[in-house]
């Protein structure tokens, strides 16, 4: 799927990698790199960012996905398990390429593009009307 995704964002060069854990050990990383004590669905760790950035640049960095929290998600949208998943990976995708949803404007623009890649994926976006990406400031994801 992150093929396809990095494909139709026109990134088909970009590497990533993903990791599916438990809701332990995401909520250490979400301790250890944003200061919030609990789990969460989905981490971004961009390698094009910083100092260094510029030294591999089809590195994309790191997208880490809670199975727990997924599944939680997925039953209480009543949604399947892959399609969390998709969601959960194009979200983390979309934070490795610099996308954001901090301001209003950032989080319409990356909430337009989820939708547009779930569908290339396959997915009625009208199923994934529950998720918003214009929380701002809450604790969802990094």
């Amino acid at each position: 799927m992150a093929e396809r995704i990095l494909n139709a964002l026109d990134c088909s060069d970009g590497e990533l990698s993903l990791v599916v854990t438990d809701d332990e050990e995401m909520a250490d990383l979400n301790q250890r790199f944003r200061g919030v004590g609990e789990p969460t669905d989905v981490l971004s760790f961009p390698m094009r960012e910083g100092e260094f950035g510029d030294i591999a640049p089809h590195m994309l960095g790191d997208v880490v996905i809670s199975m727990d929290t997924a599944q939680v998600m997925a039953q209480t949208a009543r949604c399947t398990l892959d399609e969390v998943l998709d969601l959960l990976l194009i979200h983390g995708i979309l934070h490795l390429l610099g996308h954001d949803h901090g301001e209003p404007e950032e989080a319409r623009t990356m909430e337009a593009l989820t939708l547009q890649l779930l569908k290339t994926l396959g997915h009625e976006p009208a199923r994934f009307s529950w998720y918003r990406t214009d929380f701002g400031n809450e604790t969802k994801e990094a």
